[in-house]
């Protein structure tokens, strides 16, 4: 369950960055083609949705380890998930968006799958 719990940390940290960078002009044009940018809407869209994925990870992780180890642990995901992105966006950005894809909808299951193993009956 603990580990569970550490991916869910992990893939809210992904899933958050993987969307500001979306937002971003030049990851967006790598992924549409050359001078597209991001309709306005969207692009607040992405930021919003990148920001409340990075707040959630950090509440997550302080619920897990306490204030200070958690605000450590989210720095350490977010570390790490930074530079999983710097060496996929230049050379696999369709990739690295898949990826991205796939751990969101696992966070999705995982707090599920959290929620409902913490409900005991009793």
């Amino acid at each position: 369950m603990e580990l569970l719990a550490n991916f869910l940390v992990f893939a809210l940290c992904y899933a958050g960055l993987s969307s500001l960078c979306l937002a971003m002009d030049r990851h967006y044009a790598d992924l549409h083609g050359r001078g597209t940018e991001p309709p306005a809407p969207l692009r607040r869209r992405l930021q919003w949705t990148g920001w409340l994925a990075l707040a959630a990870g950090l509440a997550w992780a302080m619920h897990l380890a306490g204030g200070g180890y958690g605000l450590v642990y989210w720095v350490g995901s977010l570390t790490g998930c930074g530079l999983l992105l710097i060496w996929l966006l230049p050379y696999a950005p369709h990739q690295a968006m898949r990826l991205a894809r796939v751990i969101g909808v696992a966070a999705l299951l995982a707090a599920v799958l959290l929620a409902a193993l913490s409900v005991r009956p009793g």
